[in-house]
């Protein structure tokens, strides 16, 4: 019976040993690290959560996890620090970061990074080091922010006094002039990176040769987020019938001329007939009485 019992302690310990060898990688074992393929994308200012995990999947208590940029010395954030490691926490996360250990004992954790900025933009190298083996993995970090609604400034009479502009967009954004039709007019564009607060801010003048209903679209092409802004321009028919109307009345005033200076000179030419010789008004006056005549 004793020994039954003992058999028993035996083989129950023993079980649960191969249990924890199992669940927790030995120091010979090699493994690989999973991160998600696709840019983790989060709005600027809020919290951006980074994982990854073991393959094959075990667990990481005993492990040291470290993220970082590039400067394994300049440490986002450790797990499990070593004290022989003479790294730092890079000042810019003191006080930003949030390990979750809930799901380490299957191999996953997740770094969370609070009010992220433009600045955070970028890879972060996630590190499992066991005694005898370690592996990375990258996972990029994409911000997005969606810009204001863009402004045109106009006048009283309805005539644009300003160009269209629009701030808080990240990444750069694109701007587009679009016309009734659905057209995309040239136009000069002006965007600048201000800076963590103001984001991107974007201008352009409207096109001087576009006419009617014109709209100003802004994209933020990582989200696929528009903002746009319509106005109605002056119409080029009116433009074209003031000019026709401009052509006629001054040929009008011209025809008028013409046939004034007409009459006067066929007064003109009456009395010189009868007080001068022919001869003589044709010798001193044979050009300009030709051309006189012939256009009267």
């Amino acid at each position: 019976m004793i020994g039954a019992m003992a058999g028993l302690r035996i083989t129950t310990i023993f079980t649960f040993m191969s249990l924890i060898i199992t669940l927790q990688p030995s120091s010979a074992q090699r493994f690989d690290i999973k991160v998600t393929e696709t840019p983790v994308i989060a709005p600027v200012g809020s919290d951006a959560a980074l994982g990854c995990s073991l393959v094959p999947a075990g667990s990481a208590e005993s492990m040291t996890i470290k993220f970082h940029r590039g400067d394994p010395s300049s440490y986002v954030y450790v797990y499990n620090k070593n004290p022989e490691d003479p790294g730092n926490q890079d000042v810019k996360y003191q006080d930003r970061t949030e390990f979750l250990t809930e799901n380490i004992r299957g191999g996953y954790v997740t770094l969370t990074i609070r009010n992220v900025q433009p600045s955070d933009t970028g890879n972060y190298i996630c590190l499992f080091e066991a005694p005898n083996h370690y592996s990375t993995g990258i996972v990029e970090l994409q911000l997005a922010a969606i810009g204001k609604e863009p402004t045109i400034q106009q006048g009283k009479n309805g005539k644009v006094t300003g160009p269209c502009e629009s701030s808080g967009w990240y990444p750069e954004p694109k701007l587009q002039w679009i016309d009734s039709e659905g057209h995309i007019l040239e136009s000069e564009v002006s965007i600048t990176y201000i800076d963590e607060t103001t984001l991107y801010r974007v201008s352009s003048p409207v096109p001087q040769y576009a006419h009617s209903r014109v709209t100003c679209l802004i994209t933020n092409e990582l989200l696929n987020v528009k903002q746009q802004k319509s106005v109605d321009l002056p119409s080029s028919r009116k433009t074209t019938a003031i000019a026709v109307v401009g052509t006629t009345a001054a040929a009008a005033v011209a025809a008028a001329v013409a046939s004034l200076g007409c009459y006067i000179y066929k007064n003109i030419k009456g009395k010189a007939d009868r007080e001068l010789q022919r001869n003589e008004l044709e010798t001193h006056s044979f050009n300009l009485t030709d051309l006189l005549n012939n256009f009267c």
